[in-house]
């Protein structure tokens, strides 16, 4: 008697928290909401105010500032052309790696690759259609900032699906990438404002699509790296009817 109130005991403790866990429900983030154009919508309106209004009294001297000031003739070419695509790399691998994210590896993908193409469209046809000259007179692709928006699409998507605890990394690799383009002399300040506030606006346009497109195409929820749909677990005591002993049985559901 003693050991089967022993185990019906057991099973309570262990069984009741891990069940209630199981019937938890995420959270939809997939849905949009006015409040994520906040931070984007600023840094586009003040690249476009900056690059209509004020490029003589604001993007001239920022450029002069950072050549007279910390260039002084070194290099065009830096790091930034290297670390511009590592947020996107973290976005996809981090999870492989143990890191908790809101989406399984398929969907990151998915992800974004929509916020890819959505980016490469927008920011492709604003270069070809503005022709803004570079401050080193290179060529009239200035506005905005390719490698500003790519690095600050990748940021926002690691923020996205890992939180700002990996997405403050993410950010300060994106902020170092639009700084150099200023200090390498590719780019005006208005254009690595338009292009920050453009990366963030199309990640959360690769997350809206997400959805939509899953289900236009018939993709299934993949969760083999158990980020969507946690693999769920199960203990149960149980007692031998023949000899009485406690024993116990473990369950995995994927």
């Amino acid at each position: 008697m003693k050991r089967i109130l022993t185990a019906l005991l057991l099973s309570l403790l262990l069984t009741g928290p891990a069940a209630n866990a199981q019937m938890a429900v995420r959270r939809d983030t997939s849905a949009f909401r006015p409040s994520q154009l906040i931070a984007p919508g600023v840094l586009m309106g003040s690249g476009i105010l900056i690059h209509t209004l004020g490029h003589d009294a604001i993007d001239v001297p920022v450029n002069r500032w950072f050549q007279d000031k910390w260039r002084a003739g070194g290099p065009e070419r830096g790091f930034d052309n290297y670390i511009q695509y590592a947020p996107l790399v973290m976005d996809l691998g981090l999870g492989l790696l143990g890191a908790k994210a809101e989406h399984a590896f398929v969907d990151r993908v998915i992800e974004a690759a929509l916020g890819s193409v959505c980016l490469g469209i927008v920011s492709g046809t604003m270069k070809e259609v503005i022709n803004s000259p570079r401050p080193n007179g290179v060529d009239n692709r200035s506005f905005p900032s390719g490698h500003t928006d790519w690095v600050f699409l990748g940021a926002e998507l690691v923020r996205m699906e890992y939180g700002w605890g990996w997405g403050a990394g993410a950010y300060a690799i994106a902020t170092t990438v639009a700084v150099m383009r200023n200090y390498n002399n590719w780019h005006w300040l208005s254009d690595c404002l338009m292009g920050a506030g453009l990366g963030i606006l199309t990640a959360h346009a690769g997350r809206w699509l997400l959805e939509p497109t899953k289900n236009l195409l018939h993709i299934p929820t993949i969760s083999w790296d158990g980020r969507r749909t946690p693999v769920q677990t199960a203990f149960m005591p149980t007692i031998d009817p023949v000899s009485g002993t406690v024993c116990a049985s473990l369950a995995f559901v994927f």
